[in-house]
């Protein structure tokens, strides 16, 4: 849960000086939801910050945590009702929010806006995973923005996911969707866990997940 502490605590403000609003949820084994924090009515831009009890590596666990992120979607939904989001999901992260928008959130009644993923092992936990991603990639909606961020703390690697398997979200984004780019950062605090923590990083979130006034909700 406090992997996104740092980063949230320094975007830049608004204009006005308005901080915006942060709620955690936090997800156990059996889908139960814990919440802390809130949302302010008179934020359109709110943070939902979303961390899962089960938070190992594997295809089971991170197909579970999929399936658990949808219920999270939708109860947060029909408590705030909101119609638009960007996510932005680190490691694993990226994988979940794949997996959960290719099968577990109706995407029919939440327009994604934008999805941004950091140093994301699209094909670290096996072929059966990326095949899978990739034969549903026709669920992610066009109208979308893909942003894909690998860390190259010595060109190849960010000392533990490969760039080579970060790059392989192209054969799920690109030509799926309107705007995919792939971004490779390299020099200090590149390292796969230093990577929410790198002021690039929080540049580019800022710029890209809070670029606007529309009311998106952002959800890491």
């Amino acid at each position: 849960m406090i992997e996104f502490d740092y980063l949230i605590s320094n975007l830049p403000r608004e204009k006005n000086h308005f901080k915006h609003s942060v709620l955690k949820v936090k997800v156990d084994e059996n889908g139960k939801m814990k919440f802390h924090g809130g949302i302010l009515s008179i934020d359109n831009q709110p943070i939902v910050v979303v961390s899962f009890q089960n938070n190992r590596d594997g295809y089971r666990n991170i197909n579970q945590q999929a399936k658990l992120l949808g219920k999270v979607m939708q109860s947060l939904q029909t408590k705030y009702g909101f119609t638009n989001f960007r996510a932005l999901g680190h490691s694993n992260g990226g994988l979940i929010w794949t997996l959960a928008i290719e099968k577990y959130i109706n995407i029919s009644k939440m327009h994604l806006d934008c999805l941004m993923t950091i140093a994301t092992p699209y094909n670290m936990q096996g072929s059966k995973m990326l095949s899978e991603l990739v034969h549903n990639r026709n669920k992610i909606p066009y109208n979308t923005t893909i942003y894909s961020i690998a860390g190259a703390k010595n060109y190849s690697t960010d000392g533990l996911v490969k760039v080579d398997s970060v790059y392989s979200g192209k054969y799920i984004y690109q030509s799926q969707v309107r705007y995919f780019t792939e971004t490779t950062l390299t020099g200090e605090n590149t390292n796969h866990s230093d990577l929410p923590e790198n002021r690039q990083v929080i540049g580019i979130v800022s710029n890209y997940l809070f670029n606007n006034l529309a009311e998106t909700k952002t959800f890491y």
